[in-house]
């Protein structure tokens, strides 16, 4: 199937909504298998630029638990790059694919959100690292893309790297929240329907 077809992407949301729904009404006869299997399709999609709008939907605005941990890092571990970001369809912003500013938010709160948040942190040690060291040999920060990434999921970047790249990034992160219609930007028709009827969980 064409991965970036709209009617793909939504049986994806279907699929993950059923399973979802299925680890709710019996936790321990959760079906991991397939949910790895979903991440794993989900970041494919994702990849060929077919599925940003899965990601956004199952893990922007909801309550997170057990599943939601075990779906990040099975798509973490399948490729999906939480540091995407991609022009927002509004103004000239570059907006990541997921909302770390939410996510930071509702870490500070939820047990399963805090786990998730720091599993980001962890990568964007790495992933930043070398945008720091750029910007200390001299490099115009702002001409650099990574740059770019790094200002729009500051939430989910250390603090100390933060500082290196750009120390007011740090003051930011905390003062613009959530971005309730990050996702908005990503919605095919058919998920914007799903998404207004029936927000899973």
């Amino acid at each position: 199937m064409d991965q970036t077809d709209p009617n793909f992407i939504n049986s994806l949301i279907a699929r993950f909504m059923q399973l979802h729904e299925a680890w709710q009404s019996d936790p321990a006869g959760a079906d991991w298998a397939s949910l790895q299997a979903l991440g794993r399709e989900g970041a494919r999609a994702y990849n060929e630029n077919g599925g940003p709008s899965f990601h956004a939907l199952v893990l922007d605005g909801v309550q997170h638990g057990e599943f939601h941990e075990r779906f990040l890092a099975y798509s973490l571990d399948a490729g999906f790059d939480p540091f995407k970001v991609e022009k927002g369809a509004s103004d000239a912003a570059w907006l990541p694919v997921i909302d770390h500013a939410n996510l930071a938010e509702a870490a500070t709160s939820n047990p399963s959100s805090a786990r998730m948040h720091e599993s980001l942190r962890r990568l964007a040690g790495e992933r930043f690292e070398p945008l720091a060291q750029q910007v200390e040999q001299g490099a115009a920060k702002f001409e650099l893309p990574l740059f770019w990434a790094a200002e729009a999921c500051a939430e989910s970047i250390p603090k100390e790297l933060l500082m290196r790249i750009e120390p007011s990034l740090v003051a930011a992160g905390r003062q613009r929240g959530g971005r309730p219609d990050t996702e908005e930007r990503f919605l095919s028709t058919p998920e914007a329907i799903i998404d207004s009827k029936a927000r899973y969980g």
